[in-house]
């Protein structure tokens, strides 16, 4: 008898774990009642232009939202027009920087032609991703004139989410 209720128990938590771990994944946005206002980690980044980028020089001038990603991502690859979109949108207001992570240059360059991508980007040899805690990618984070990251969001990310969020930046 005791080896049926051990049975039936060990059949009722699999199958809790596995109805658990079929659900989807929490988005952390800026409306997050446990997010607080921090200071954005200072990096450098060699941009395929040839210019290297400092978040630090940005500090006081603009708002920021940088994006990390990679070519063979596939949610990068579902939110890449929608960045391309809302960049050229914001373009002048708000400075997009993609940080491609775990990923070539050439790769990278051919991703961005395929998706009209002209805002800055650059490969991260420098563990810029390890300074902003990424465990995947891609990741958005919207960074005020302050320098303080006033948003974050893991996943591919819509249009209405990303306009909203940005828009916040410059008002």
């Amino acid at each position: 008898m005791i080896f049926i209720v051990f049975g039936a128990l060990v059949i009722i938590g699999v199958g809790a774990a596995l109805f658990a771990a079929g659900q989807a994944p929490t988005q952390i946005t800026a409306q997050s009642a446990t997010f607080t206002p921090k200071p954005a980690p200072d990096f450098k980044l060699k941009l395929f232009s040839g210019q290297t980028i400092a978040l630090k020089d940005l500090k006081g001038k603009t708002a920021v939202v940088i994006n990390f990603w990679a070519s063979w991502c596939p949610p990068c690859r579902e939110e890449a027009p929608t960045l391309s979109k809302v960049s050229k949108l914001y373009e002048g207001r708000v400075k997009f920087i993609g940080i491609v992570t775990n990923d070539s240059q050439a790769d990278a360059l051919s991703f961005m032609k395929e998706f009209g991508i002209t805002y800055d980007n650059g490969i991260d040899y420098y563990g810029i991703a390890s300074k902003y805690g990424i465990t995947g990618i891609p990741e958005t984070f919207w960074i005020d004139k302050q320098g303080q990251i006033v948003g974050h969001w893991i996943g591919a990310i819509d249009e209405a989410n990303l306009t909203s969020r940005t828009q916040k930046l410059i008002q």
